[in-house]
């Protein structure tokens, strides 16, 4: 039974009100720029508050903590309208971004092609790589050596930190009205968010590149499913590291990571096909039926029509897993990103029903 046949496409149940599950999925409206609706992820929320109450990091004072996190919040509104103009430009869409700690948690839908899935995730990071630069660069013009802590000094000015784990506090003296803080404040969010963003584990940006990097060599699907277990590994390692280092932000995002991995490698699993395999059919080998002659298309337009094929198949069994979960466990047992899918295929459907009808 095809997913458009189920019961399931037209159930219009609310969302889950128990507030452990909004903890894992539930998420806010934030604002709307350039036709791209944003919201936040209740993991990003739980971080704010976090990083106000608990001082996770020595050195901030209130109003500093507060300036930070509100600039960490714009760093990531940045870096994900970057990813949605980009799959734009490319010929796809990008209306909706989840945000997180660490960037977005529902990806743009870009062609579906390796080269132009690559483009869009490194669209992110590389705004991040251009706010880094601007930001040291203000540092360094704005800044002199007098009333240096610790900074490198180059020329008669403040050149900053590289190290990954430098603390919150700036490395000159400094006052609200100094150009140069918040310049520094510019390059040290988007320099943890780059590095963040490079590491090869989803859904953070580095496993989407490393998934679209393997797309050409081993296939769509087996690029997903190496994406989802490297990053499954990777969340481990780095959670370790990072706890053996104290650095407790990090280790969150890493459970996080693990958590969305996991997910993703059993939705591939639900969803797995044939399509993948070889499915060359020896048998026509033992007949020797002549065939009709016909017109021979062209390379480009065999491959087009293939990969188009490939994509309403996968579409489609996306649907029917996350229907066949549905099934098993309602509709509060979807999260965020599987009740969007079912929502704009289920949009789509319903607008070929009405462009249908009109012809009868």
């Amino acid at each position: 039974m095809a997913w458009e046949d189920r019961p399931h496409y037209r159930d219009h149940s609310g969302q889950s009100t128990n507030p452990l599950r909004w903890l894992v999925s539930g998420s806010v409206p934030v604002v709307t720029v350039f036709g791209v609706r944003i919201r936040a992820h209740s993991s990003l929320i739980i971080f704010i508050l976090a990083m106000l109450l608990l001082d996770w990091e020595k050195g901030y004072t209130r109003p500093v903590c507060a300036f930070s996190m509100a600039l960490w919040v714009l760093a990531l509104i940045v870096h994900e309208l970057a990813h949605c103009l980009m799959a734009r430009h490319l010929g796809g869409q990008g209306d909706e971004a989840l945000l997180w700690p660490a960037g977005g948690l529902t990806p743009p839908e870009p062609p579906h092609r390796a080269g132009a899935t690559f483009a869009t995730a490194l669209a992110g990071p590389a705004v991040n790589l251009a706010l880094c630069v601007g930001g040291a660069m203000g540092v360094y013009a704005l800044t002199p050596t007098a009333g240096l802590h610790s900074a490198a000094v180059g020329a008669g000015h403040v050149i900053v930190s590289l190290k990954p784990f430098q603390g919150p506090t700036p490395d000159f003296s400094w006052k609200w009205s100094d150009p140069a803080f918040y310049c520094w404040w510019v390059f040290l969010i988007n320099y943890r968010l780059l590095l963040l963003n490079l590491l090869p584990i989803y859904p953070l940006d580095g496993g989407r590149l490393l998934q679209s990097a393997l797309w050409p060599m081993v296939g769509h699907f087996r690029s997903q499913l190496i994406e989802s277990t490297a990053g499954m590994a990777g969340a481990v390692a780095m959670g370790l590291v990072s706890l053996a280092m104290q650095e407790y932000f990090l280790a969150a995002c890493m459970i996080f990571c693990c958590y969305e991995s996991y997910q993703s490698r059993l939705l591939l699993h639900e969803s797995m096909s044939e399509d993948w395999k070889d499915e060359y059919d020896f048998s026509s080998s033992l007949f020797t039926v002549e065939k009709p002659r016909r017109r021979r298309l062209s390379r480009r337009v065999i491959r087009k029509a293939r990969k188009i094929a490939q994509a309403e198949k996968a579409a489609r069994d996306r649907i029917d897993a996350i229907l066949a979960k549905v099934s098993a466990g309602g509709m509060t047992s979807l999260t965020w990103i599987e009740r969007r899918t079912l929502r704009k295929t289920t949009q789509e459907q319903r607008r070929r029903e009405m462009e249908m009808s009109r012809f009868q």
